[in-house]
C-alpha cells in the first residue's frame, strides 16, 4: 500500500492529526518551561538578597561589637579580627548584590525569549490546530 493510500484511510488522518496535536503540546511545554525558569530565577535573586540582607545585618553587629569591645580596652588584635570580619561581610555583598542582578537579567532573558518564542511560532501552532485537513508527517518538511 503506499503513501498515499495509507494517508488517505482514517488511519492516516488520526497519525496526522496526532502529530498535530504533538507539536501543539511540544510548543506548550516549552512556553511552559520557559516562564517557570523565568520564575525560579527571580525566586533565587531573591533568596539571594533575604540572605543579603541577613549578612549585613550581621557585619552591623561584627561592627557593634569591635567598637564595645574596643570601649573596654579588649586586645587590639581581637577588635581588628572583628573589624576585618565584618569587612570581608560587607564585601560579598557587593558580589552577592552582582549575582542576584545578573540572575535577574537572566529571568528577564528567559521571559523574552517565551514572547519571542510566542511571537515566531504561536500562530504557526494556532494555525496547525486549526487547519480543516489533517498535518503532513513532519518528516515531510525534515528536507526543505
Amino acid at each position: 500500500m503506499g503513501e498515499l493510500e495509507r494517508s488517505e484511510g482514517t488511519g492516516g488522518a488520526v497519525a496526522a492529526a496526532g502529530g498535530v496535536l504533538e507539536t501543539v503540546v511540544r510548543y506548550g511545554i516549552v512556553i511552559v518551561q520557559l516562564a517557570i525558569a523565568g520564575a525560579r530565577l527571580r525566586g533565587l535573586s531573591e533568596q539571594v538578597r533575604s540572605t543579603y540582607r541577613y549578612v549585613e545585618g550581621c557585619s552591623t553587629s561584627v561592627d557593634r561589637l569591635a567598637d564595645q569591645m574596643a570601649g573596654l580596652t579588649v586586645d587590639v588584635d581581637t577588635v581588628g579580627e572583628h573589624r576585618d570580619a565584618a569587612a570581608v561581610m560587607r564585601g560579598v555583598l557587593d558580589e552577592a548584590e552582582a549575582m542576584a542582578a545578573d540572575v535577574e537579567d537572566l529571568a528577564v532573558l528567559f521571559d523574552q525569549t517565551s514572547a519571542a518564542h510566542q511571537g515566531d511560532y504561536g500562530p504557526v501552532a494556532e494555525a496547525a490546530h486549526a487547519m480543516p485537513v489533517p498535518m503532513a508527517d513532519a518528516s515531510f518538511y525534515s528536507n526543505r
